[in-house]
């Protein structure tokens, strides 16, 4: 297996990890702007839009940690330890980011917002499991459909074959 093909998947930790990053280092005037814009749209308070945000971007990073892990591994997916390692790579970095947080002016760390953070990378690596789950039953139905099809076709040939033998 060639390194690109198996590790390509950490563009898109990476991605979410610098994204994350961004919007923790806008100063506490412009990210309640952020906040305030998207809660006027959605018409919720702008805490929750805040929380709200911590869960979609932290689901996301622990959802791209799982796909990741699988690619290494892609033969023993799902084993205890791939599906532990990316909840806690999202909960130490829900940490780090609001330990981040606390060096930027107008904002503040919070552990609640680690638990959220926990809980939405708990939350994407469920997701993925689903979705890996479900593709690969839908997979495995897609063959047995297409070898029943197979079948049928030898089948036809075969009386075809014989009534004009």
């Amino acid at each position: 297996m060639s390194i690109i093909k198996r590790y390509w998947r950490i563009i898109f930790p990476i991605f979410f990890v610098l994204v994350i990053w961004n919007f923790s280092s806008h100063n506490g005037t412009i990210s309640s702007s952020e906040s305030g814009i998207f809660a006027g749209f959605l018409g919720i308070s702008e805490g929750l839009i805040r929380k709200l945000a911590h869960f979609a971007l932290f689901g996301a990073l622990g959802y791209s940690c799982t796909s990741f892990i699988k690619g290494l591994h892609p033969l023993t997916f799902p084993k205890y330890t791939q599906i532990f390692y990316p909840i806690i790579a999202a909960t130490i970095y829900g940490a780090l980011d609001e330990v981040h947080q606390l060096t930027v002016s107008g904002r503040n760390g919070s552990a609640t917002d680690v638990l959220i953070d926990a809980l939405a990378g708990l939350a994407g690596v469920l997701a993925y499991i689903a979705f890996f789950c479900f593709y690969r039953i839908w997979k495995t139905k897609k063959a047995a459909v297409q070898a029943v099809i197979d079948i049928q076709q030898d089948n036809a040939l075969e009386v075809i074959q014989e009534k004009s033998a």
